[in-house]
């Protein structure tokens, strides 16, 4: 008898109806469903077994009877809220909740990793009960409105019992991140450090946004980096940023709180994707705040690595007579010509602007030849 499973995406939606073959601790050997479910593909796929649910394709058939809803989960992973589905990110999903009554709440920012992309199976269309409306006694609000019914069974809910009928609700606190806040703006900060390097992938991760930050080449230091000054500058209460991760937008860890402070002082929040870590002034989780710290230490540590390793190479490449050293800011032939215009009186700062060199370098240059 065939092992069926769901298979999950990357955010954790349902993609498909697998059959197992042999599930490890890391990895899965699948086959994928063919024929609207038929049959199965002779192909054998290795895919990470944190994106396989040995549950008969339950989650999948869920999800496939209504892909716009989802349910919200709590910490403890308990149902608290029907969801409408808008867009779904790898760290934020906006969604809307279901309030009663065929009524669906503004569209709000849910952790995506706290949604379980089920059609709303887990929760049905129990009322949160952080939603209280008001209490109607007459008899006129006992009786549904007219074709209220009717529309709730087109859009596949269940017809409303008259208002005299308890609810089902779910004995869960009202969650901090459902309370309605100002709509912000989403930016994106972008850096690529060589050449040979582009936004593409970071674009991909991130999505769409609102405007875009942008710092190009190796940046070691504040001073180089005008995209991120003019995007904190930029930063309002309730705005979003989005980065692909931690290094894309400090160099050390101690550069990387203090911008990160720079932010949520402004009232926005910042995001990293790779790392799936949030901080803002109000909700930053502390584990976050911990798990930053271990993440930034590692790459501080990763980076000394490579300069020492760099270091070693250059000494060894001196050594054997191999080692050219950089290449000159100035050729021989320009800096012969430098010194020419010099001596024929012209400004050394037009100089170096013609050369395409800083004022310093041209200096260091012409005291070097003596």
């Amino acid at each position: 008898m065939s092992r069926i499973g769901t298979l999950l995406d990357a955010v954790g939606r349902p993609e498909g109806r697998v059959e197992i073959i042999r599930k490890s601790k890391k990895t899965t050997r699948i086959r994928r469903s063919t024929n609207n479910g038929r049959s199965w593909s002779p192909t054998e796929e290795l895919v990470a077994t944190e994106l396989i649910l040995d549950d008969g394709g339950a989650r999948f058939d869920q999800h496939a009877q209504n892909p716009g809803h989802a349910t919200y989960l709590g910490l403890a992973g308990v149902p608290q809220a029907r969801l409408k589905i808008q867009r779904v990110y790898a760290v934020i999903t906006k969604a809307q909740v279901y309030l009663g009554n065929n009524t669906w709440s503004d569209v709000q920012d849910f952790p995506t990793r706290d949604i379980c992309f089920d059609g709303g199976a887990s929760i049905g269309w129990a009322i949160p009960t952080w939603h209280h409306p008001a209490d109607t006694t007459d008899e006129k609000n006992s009786e549904p409105a007219e074709g209220i019914g009717e529309k709730q069974q087109e859009e596949g809910e269940p017809a409303l019992a008259p208002a005299t009928t308890p609810t089902t609700q779910l004995a869960v606190p009202t969650p901090a991140a459902l309370v309605p806040t100002p709509k912000g703006q989403r930016f994106a900060y972008l850096r690529v450090s060589s050449t040979d390097q582009n936004l593409a992938r970071q674009r991909a991760m991130i999505g769409a946004v609102d405007k875009e930050f942008i710092d190009e080449l190796s940046a070691r230091s504040r001073a180089n980096r005008p995209g991120l000054d003019n995007c904190i500058d930029y930063l309002r209460d309730h705005d979003e940023l989005y980065v692909a991760s931690i290094d894309r937008l400090a160099r050390s860890l101690v550069d990387l709180r203090g911008i990160i402070d720079q932010i949520t002082a402004k009232g926005a929040s910042v995001h990293f994707f790779k790392e799936n870590l949030t901080f803002s002034k109000e909700t930053t989780d502390p584990r976050d705040t911990l798990m930053l710290s271990i993440l930034g230490s590692f790459a501080e540590f990763e980076r000394s690595i490579i300069r020492e390793r760099q270091a070693e190479g250059i000494a060894l490449a001196k050594k054997a007579g191999k080692y050219k050293g950089r290449k000159r800011a100035i050729s021989p032939e320009g800096l012969e010509k430098a010194r020419r215009r010099v001596a024929a009186g012209e400004s050394k700062v037009s100089i170096a602007e013609d050369l395409g060199v800083g004022r310093a370098t041209l200096y260091r240059a012409l005291a070097q030849q003596g």
